[in-house]
């Protein structure tokens, strides 16, 4: 599951790799976002208006020792992934809200999906995220 980026993005990621680091996933959002899971993080990458990021780029990044839950909530044809640790307060986002706490496309830990295809993409990452917290946890 790797897809092409925006290229902003792409030159972001290009910069955090380490060079023996490897990527397994690599999907694109709905605006200019980012999922990359890679042998040691997931990441998370977003520029542009709707992700509040207009003139630059937001990185988040976490361990797999570090994540505490993934989740997928899809509607009809909206949604967002969404990635916990220990520490993060989540709450209910709507794709279409503005407001920074209920957005997920400004919310630094989400990226937004459109369409039942991409859901699944984001799905199957979810469980390859937490197959790779439980190996790394043993």
């Amino acid at each position: 599951m790797i897809e092409l980026l925006p290229s902003k993005l792409e030159n972001e990621l290009r910069l955090l790799l380490s060079p023996r680091e490897k990527v397994f996933v690599k999907l694109r959002g709905t605006f200019s976002e980012g999922l990359v899971c890679t042998s040691t993080r997931v990441i998370i990458l977003k520029s542009g208006f709707m992700t509040g990021q207009l003139f630059g780029t937001n990185t988040f990044q976490l361990p797999y020792s570090q994540v505490t839950g993934v989740r997928v909530r899809f509607n009809l044809f909206t949604g967002y992934f969404e990635i916990s640790a220990g520490g993060m307060q989540n709450t209910d986002k709507n794709f279409w809200d503005n407001d920074k706490q209920f957005s997920p496309a400004r919310a630094p830990n989400c990226v937004c999906i459109n369409g039942r295809g991409n859901a699944s993409k984001f799905q199957r990452a979810c469980g390859l995220i937490l197959n790779w917290n439980n190996r790394s946890s043993n």
